[in-house]
């Protein structure tokens, strides 16, 4: 299988882990990266981008903490076989209950566009991994730092 191609936007006032984290899900929700899929190497993958390991480091924490990808020692990291489907007769109660969510949410004056960020780091946080709790909550102090010191 051909190894995925990604894009960053350097000028974007996006993060570069942000934008190729967003990537790589929807690769992943739409099949174009499938379970057990081995990714690039985070050195490889950092060449092809022209971006230090960090920024491919940084993303790859936050997706193994998030449940999308997987690693072991001595294999790379790979696509996470997701067995958590929901079952559409649960559809409508689950976008219920997410709207309630995004409506108590911007009522505290939290941006529309944190809501997906809020509830993946909530999700992360809930896992019963120690160490999948901890990073996740080092992504999101670091990125709240960086938006405060941005102004944003």
């Amino acid at each position: 299988m051909a190894q995925p191609q990604f894009q960053l936007d350097k000028d974007s006032p996006t993060p570069l882990w942000v934008q190729l984290r967003s990537q790589i899900v929807n690769m992943i929700r739409h099949g174009q990266l499938q379970p057990e899929q081995k990714m690039p190497t985070v050195r490889g993958l950092a060449q092809q981008l022209e971006v230090s390991p960090s920024v491919i480091n940084q993303c790859y924490r936050y997706l193994r903490a998030t449940g999308y990808l997987e690693s072991q020692q001595g294999s790379g990291v790979r696509v996470r076989r997701r067995t958590d489907n929901m079952i559409d007769s649960d559809f409508p109660k689950a976008a219920k209950l997410l709207n309630d969510f995004i409506d108590a949410y911007t009522a505290m004056g939290m941006p529309l566009d944190g809501v997906a960020d809020a509830v993946a780091y909530a999700v992360a946080a809930r896992t019963l991994d120690p160490d999948n709790r901890d990073a996740i909550m080092d992504l999101y102090r670091e990125e709240a730092e960086q938006t405060e010191k941005e102004g944003r």
